[in-house]
């Protein structure tokens, strides 16, 4: 029987969701003339979101975002 591999909270040591290759070019995300693009929750103000980071599979191109 197929046991998963537990997760980690670190992206950096979890494989791709969607081929499970395990190595990835990292990056910033850019939302065109405004700069990076955050994560606020709803309800939240502008200025207190988190910037977004992004993983993109060298495999099969899947492109993660991280808070």
């Amino acid at each position: 029987m197929n046991q998963r591999r537990p997760r980690s909270s670190n992206p950096r040591e979890n494989p791709c969701h969607i081929c499970g290759y395990q190595e990835f070019s990292w990056g910033d995300s850019v939302g065109g003339q405004r700069g990076p693009v955050y994560f606020r929750p709803e309800g939240g103000w502008p200025g207190s979101g988190q910037p977004l980071y992004t993983r993109k599979c060298d495999s099969c191109g899947n492109v993660q975002f991280f808070a």
